[in-house]
């Protein structure tokens, strides 16, 4: 009876260690700007998926035909990650460099980023609060503006206007560390609600005009998307409507810098149309992106 046992032991210790092993794979990436690991593919044409041990993300598009008739197109990018440090900002040459700017594409592949976006375009507005990768660099802001507070656990946590983020800590949230802040606005959804006021949107964010967004919104526990919208663009009530269309159970979204700075990349390469050429994309001062943490042996 115990020999006979001894066989099924080793093999319960065998499994202990090799999932001991996988779990070391995953890296917690440090608190600095120095970015994730080498994502395990290159970017094809039309690739759906990008998967490794510590990240999934599927890409969708989409036609809808608007009320006027009209179509336009929506571009997301779904992902889910192990840990919340692969949720990361950066800008092209440090945070306290104002008006320093460059392709988005130098900054995300400098941090080897899965997916990348424009941040908040921090020094576009002096009025802005900074807070980036758990530094504070700049502390002041001016009322009427919606917050996004991203705390340790990678949870998104919305500060509305009218709940004067102004005056209130915004180093952290409901007794956790806040490691990134975006200062742009205004929130579409908040607390799985969609929102109907958009008076604190920025000045050019124009709510009833038809423009190029790009949203950052969390779905669940380390789990995201980030959608943008096609040259034509939408109005801000109708970006949010196509949100919940693309995923019902979305939690908080978050409107970032849109117009021409709209640029979503994936493996390194831009997937959204814009309204301009190539050559005429413009240049950003701040990017969000999503890391591997995946170190292989």
């Amino acid at each position: 009876m115990t020999h006979n046992r001894i066989p099924a032991l080793l093999m319960v210790l065998l499994l202990l260690a090799g999932s001991g092993s996988a779990s070391a794979e995953i890296l917690k990436l440090p608190m600095d700007f120095s970015g994730g690991t080498k994502p395990q593919r290159t970017y094809e044409i039309g690739l759906p998926e990008y998967q490794d041990p510590s990240i999934h993300v599927t890409r969708r598009s989409e036609r809808p035909i608007l009320p006027d008739g009209k179509e336009t197109r929506l571009y997301a990018l779904r992902v889910k990650i192990a840990d919340p440090s692969q949720l990361r900002t950066m800008s092209m040459q440090g945070f306290d460099k104002i008006g320093r700017v460059g392709n988005i594409e130098v900054m995300a592949n400098r941090v080897n980023a899965v997916v990348a976006f424009g941040g908040d375009y921090y020094c576009g507005d002096a009025k802005r609060f900074v807070l980036r990768q758990g530094v504070v660099y700049k502390e002041s802001m001016a009322p009427n503006q919606d917050l996004l507070l991203i705390d340790e656990d990678g949870d998104f946590h919305i500060i509305l206007a009218e709940e004067h983020p102004e005056t209130m800590d915004k180093t952290q949230i409901d007794g956790k560390k806040v490691v990134n802040a975006l200062c742009f606005g205004p929130a579409l959804i908040k607390d799985g609600k969609k929102t109907t006021d958009f008076s604190s949107a920025p000045t050019h964010c124009d709510p009833e005009e038809y423009h190029e967004r790009c949203v950052l919104c969390q779905i669940g526990p380390l789990e995201y998307m980030v959608v943008a919208c096609a040259h034509r663009g939408l109005k801000l009530s109708e970006m949010a409507d196509m949100i919940l269309y693309l995923e019902p159970g979305v939690q908080q979204a978050y409107n970032l810098d849109g117009g021409i700075s709209t640029q979503l990349l994936f493996l390194g390469r831009r997937i959204n149309n814009t309204s301009v050429k190539p050559e005429d994309i413009r240049k950003l001062v701040d990017i969000v992106y999503f890391a591997s943490a995946y170190q292989p042996d």
